[in-house]
C-alpha cells in the first residue's frame, strides 16, 4: 500500500521491521577484525559459532545445525516428507520453498479472529510437514499449546519458526516438552532480537539423529565469514538481546498507543513480535497511504500475505517514532479536510 522511495532530504529511508537500535557492537568488532582474512575460508567458524548457539539455546552441538537463513532450513526439512502444510493468511517463504522443491504444499486456513480451524481425521498424515510461525507472521499472535500438539500427534514433523519469540511471552517450544524430541524442528533467527537483519544466518535445532540426516544437504560452508563473524560477536554478547527486546517491548506500547489515538485506524492489534497491525478506516485510507508515502515512511501491506487492508507498522528507533507520529498527524489534517 505504501511504495519506498529515495529520501530526497538527506535523511536516512526508514528500515521497518529492523533493529531499532543498531547491530550488536561486539558483532561489529568481529566483523571488522574479520576484514584482513576475507581471502581465506572460514575454517573453524562453523563450529565455533555453533557450540555458541548450542550453550545460547541449552542444547547440545549435535543437536544444532547453522544454516544461510530460513530458506535454506526450509529447504532443507522438506526432505523429509512428501507433502508441506502451513498457515494462511502466513509467511510466503513456506509456500514458495515448497514449489521450488517440487512439494505439494496445503494450506491450513485461518478464521475470522486469525484462529487455526479444528483439524479432521485424516487431513495430516504421517508423511506431511506442518510449518508453523510462533508467534504467527503475519499476524503476530501466538498459537495455542494444545493446537500444536494436535498437530504434531498427526504428522511426521512439525517446524517450529520461532523469529520472533524472543519479543513475545511464548517460553519457546523446547522450554515448553524440555528440549529436543523426535519429529520437532526449531528455527531460532538471528535476524530480529539478535538486530542482524544484514546476514543470512539461522539455527535449526532438532534431535541429534535428524541434525545427522539433514547435515549431508547443506551445501560446502554455505555461511560466509562476515555472518559467522557477527553471529560469533553476537552471542559473545547475549546481553545486547535482552537492550533490544525490552526496547521494543516497551516501544511497542507507545507504537500501539500512538496508531490508536491517531484516529485514522479502524483496527489496531496488539502483537507478540516487534510490529503492530494497523487496518486504515476506510474513510481515511487514501490519506494515509498518501502522506506516508511522501514522508518516506516504509510499512508494509500486508494484502500479499493474505490480510488485505492491513499494514505492518514495526517499533523504530525514537526519531522513527517521531517521524511517523508527524506523518499521522498530517494523515488526519488532510482527512478532515477532504470530508464534505
Amino acid at each position: 500500500m505504501v511504495a519506498a522511495h529515495p529520501a530526497d532530504d538527506g535523511e536516512a529511508l526508514l528500515d521497518w521491521n529492523e533493529s531499532p537500535i543498531g547491530p550488536p557492537p561486539l558483532a561489529v568488532k568481529r566483523v571488522l577484525g574479520a576484514v584482513e582474512r576475507l581471502h581465506r575460508y572460514p575454517r573453524g567458524l562453523m563450529e565455533e559459532v555453533t557450540e555458541l548457539a548450542a550453550g545460547h539455546f541449552g542444547v547440545r552441538t549435535d543437536e544444532v545445525l547453522l544454516t544461510a537463513g530460513v530458506d535454506e532450513a526450509v529447504d532443507m526439512t522438506l526432505s523429509l516428507a512428501v507433502r508441506a502444510w502451513g498457515l494462511r493468511p502466513g509467511f510466503d517463504g513456506y509456500p514458495d520453498r515448497a514449489v521450488a522443491n517440487g512439494k505439494p504444499f496445503h494450506a491450513i486456513p485461518l478464521n475470522a479472529n486469525w484462529r487455526p480451524v479444528e483439524l479432521f481425521p485424516g487431513q495430516l498424515g504421517a508423511t506431511d510437514i506442518v510449518y508453523l510461525a510462533q508467534p504467527g507472521n503475519p499476524t503476530g499472535d501466538l498459537l495455542a499449546g494444545a493446537w500444536i500438539q494436535e498437530v504434531r500427534q498427526a504428522v511426521s514433523y512439525v517446524f517450529i519458526d520461532e523469529t520472533y519469540q524472543e519479543f513475545s511471552s511464548w517460553p519457546g517450544i523446547l522450554t515448553s516438552v524440555g528440549g529436543p524430541r523426535p519429529g520437532l524442528l526449531v528455527y531460532r533467527s538471528f535476524s530480529k532480537a539478535a538486530g542482524l537483519a544484514g546476514i543470512r544466518l539461522g539455527c535449526l535445532i532438532a534431535d541429534s539423529g535428524t541434525i545427522s540426516r539433514l547435515e549431508p544437504l547443506r551445501r560446502f560452508m554455505p555461511i560466509d565469514a562476515v555472518s559467522l563473524n557477527a553471529g560469533a560477536g553476537l552471542l559473545e554478547d547475549p546481553m545486547f538481546m535482552v537492550r533490544l527486546v525490552d526496547y521494543v517491548r516497551e516501544g511497542r506500547s507507545e507504537l500501539h498507543e500512538m496508531l490508536r489515538a491517531s484516529g485514522l485506524f479502524a483496527e489496531v492489534r496488539g502483537s507478540e513480535t516487534n510490529f503492530l497491525l494497523a487496518r486504515p478506516a476506510e474513510e481515511t485510507r487514501a490519506e494515509v497511504a498518501a502522506t506516508l508515502s511522501e514522508d518516506h515512511i516504509r510499512v508494509k501491506d500486508c494484502t500479499a500475505v493474505g490480510l488485505p487492508g492491513w499494514l505492518r507498522v514495526s517499533v523504530g528507533s525514537p526519531a522513527d517514532h517521531l517521524r511517523l507520529r508527524r506523518s499521522l498527524t498530517r494523515a488526519r489534517s488532510r482527512a478532515e479536510l477532504a470530508q464534505p
